[in-house]
């Protein structure tokens, strides 16, 4: 119930939201003038939320800072990525909980979170993490008939596809949102990845980083932040920054309010 509660709360508290709430008030009220505000109102929002330069400002003042690379470990001492899954579904046209076959997972489709699982192969590859945790989805491992929802099974299999051994990963597949990660994943690193043994790499969107740093540390686990997929990006001046509203602002603008506003939830309820 929580769950379903904070999702639809949650996008009541952005842009988006505020949007669609000011447009449903304009279209009840029959004052003509009230009318007018409110129709001004949405597109205050929608100007604001979507200026560029803004919403870029905001992505710069939020995000976790880019990480250089992490070196491989030195002595006795490993390391685990834990990765949130986000950003993969599968190829095939079919509908939700369809059983797949496992030989029809060749094909992907990766949306911009999937960097996530780009950076765990990268830091495999170059010999910082020598296992990996995937943190999501659902399903156990070995890998059972899958449905197009189950990214960490998907996840899995695309790091198996581009060369990390299947002993090197673990999932983790309960959990739904990021407090679930963290409450989820814990007593698996402890049982399976002691910190006397090994060290974790926390790898998340750079939006997404602070929240998730606190909730593994309520759990009792410390991390090394690894960001990917940022939206910020250099300053740009040009007058089209400022005057012209850009709808890809815009759905940034949604991604980094309603993180805020998780991020703000959690520490004064322990939820996120």
């Amino acid at each position: 119930m929580f769950y379903f509660f904070s999702k639809t709360a949650t996008y009541l508290l952005t842009p988006a939201g505020w949007l669609v709430t000011a447009l449903i008030f304009a279209f009840f009220v029959k004052r003509a003038r009230l009318r007018r505000q409110f129709i001004g109102l949405a597109l205050g929002i929608f100007w604001l939320f979507g200026n560029s330069f803004l919403v870029n400002e905001l992505a710069l003042w939020w995000e976790y800072p880019i990480k250089s690379d992490i070196a491989a470990p030195k002595d006795s001492v490993k390391r685990v990525a834990i990765v949130l899954t986000g950003g993969i579904i599968n190829g095939d046209r079919e509908a939700p909980g369809t059983p797949l076959n496992r030989t029809h997972l060749a094909r992907f489709l990766l949306g911009r979170e999937a960097d996530r699982i780009g950076q765990a192969l990268y830091l495999y590859k170059t010999g910082a993490v020598q296992k990996v945790l995937i943190s999501g989805g659902l399903g156990s491992w070995p890998f059972q008939p899958i449905s197009l929802n189950d990214e960490g099974h998907l996840a899995g299999e695309l790091l198996i596809i581009a060369g990390v051994r299947p002993e090197d990963i673990v999932l983790e597949g309960k959990s739904r949102n990021t407090h679930e990660n963290a409450q989820f994943s814990a007593p698996i690193l402890r049982k399976r990845f002691d910190k006397t043994h090994y060290e974790y790499v926390l790898i998340t969107s750079a939006w997404h980083m602070k929240r998730a740093i606190a909730c593994f540390q309520k759990e009792g686990i410390q991390t090394t932040p690894f960001p990917s997929n940022f939206l910020g990006n250099r300053r740009l001046f040009g007058p089209s920054e400022w005057l012209l509203p850009d709808e890809e602002a815009f759905f940034e603008s949604y991604y980094l309010i309603r993180e805020f506003v998780g991020y703000v939830t959690y520490k004064l309820v322990g939820y996120a």
